[in-house]
């Protein structure tokens, strides 16, 4: 394969990756918290939460790096009679859907989710504020039993049941999980590169998942060599380089005003990795970045993603720079975001 094709290959890989994107779908009865329960999967509050009852009478939907959340109406309504229901919401473009529910469920969401479960389609219940469920004399284990149980009996159906407090920030982690396991694998690298993690295991899927990610926006880089390194005579692409450490950023949820106040830490690691992950933000300390590995690194730890970028990208000294340069900004978010982490499931004990 000639350079100029894997140029133009290259350049596809990395047009697809950012266009890949997870739309998942929630319904349920009012006040159950399905715009908490976005709020916390993505890690921000981009879904308008209000202490009043549910009013949702239109579909809303709110997008966030590469994960689109739709906030469906209710099923089968007078505004939403049932026999156009899935035409007008598009529910055949939907990857998942979450029944969300807080209390009993109602007959529309139980119909609705028979329709989806003869279509194929894969729902998930999510059982919120978990807080608030509570009985004298009974342990928490029975009431979730009897919960769940009393789900599968509606549905008439084995379902997966997973309890969720966003009050407390209980249950995301398996929820988290649960969603990327009924997806396909590109799907699911997009859901484990974007959605909040809420334990270590899930850092360490989503650095796996963004490894992948480095590879093909460094080939991307080092076969469109347009920008020289200083110092150094190799040319890549500067511009797709700085897209990836923000991409990177954005996937720990490393915003600039979260790193600011991540730097003045009272914790020395935590402080440290801030620094040197706001170090590289901008295009001038990418350049001086790539330069101190140009002078030191070779095609090391590289061969694992050149299924990703192809013989010659891979061969090439620039992809060598860029990958590990890459890599190694991967490594400080992803350290940075586990000591934050870390330091967070110790205080909460």
């Amino acid at each position: 394969m000639s350079i100029n094709s894997d140029i133009d290959v290259m350049r596809k890989k990395l047009e697809e990756e950012k266009k890949n994107m997870v739309s998942v779908a929630l319904f349920g009865q009012p006040g159950a918290g399905k715009s908490s329960i976005i709020n916390k999967i993505i890690g921000k509050n981009i879904a308008e939460v209000s202490v009043e009852t549910d009013k949702t009478t239109e579909e809303e939907s709110f997008v966030f790096n590469g994960l689109n959340f739709v906030d469906l109406p209710g099923y089968g309504t007078k505004k939403f009679p049932k026999e156009e229901y899935f035409n007008k919401f598009n529910i055949e473009g939907f990857d998942l859907f979450l029944c969300v529910t807080s209390g009993k469920l109602h007959q529309a969401d139980t119909e609705f989710f028979k329709k989806l479960s003869k279509g194929g389609k894969v729902c998930l219940f999510v059982a919120n504020k978990h807080d608030d469920l509570w009985e004298e004399g009974v342990s928490i284990e029975q009431l979730e039993i009897r919960k769940a149980s009393d789900i599968r009996k509606h549905v008439g159906r084995e379902v997966d049941v997973i309890f969720t407090s966003c009050k407390e920030t209980t249950g995301f982690d398996e929820l988290n999980l649960k969603i990327s396991d009924n997806l396909d694998d590109a799907k699911k690298e997009r859901w484990v590169r974007s959605a909040k993690a809420y334990s270590t295991r899930f850092l360490d899927e989503k650095r796996e998942a963004c490894s992948k990610y480095v590879a093909i926006a460094s080939g991307a880089a080092a076969a469109n060599g347009i920008n020289p390194i200083p110092g150094v005579d190799i040319a890549v692409d500067i511009t797709i380089i700085v897209g990836l450490f923000k991409q990177i950023r954005n996937d720990y949820g490393l915003s600039e005003e979260n790193l600011g106040a991540l730097k003045t830490s009272s914790l020395p690691a935590v402080a440290q990795l801030a620094n040197k992950v706001l170090r590289y933000i901008a295009r001038d300390g990418v350049l001086l970045l790539l330069k101190n590995y140009a002078g030191r690194e070779t095609l090391k730890a590289v061969t694992k993603y050149i299924p990703f970028v192809g013989q010659v990208v891979a061969a090439g000294l620039g992809y060598a720079i860029t990958s590990n340069a890459g890599k190694n900004y991967l490594d400080d978010c992803h350290d940075l975001a586990f000591e934050t982490l870390k330091n967070k499931l110790e205080v909460e004990g």
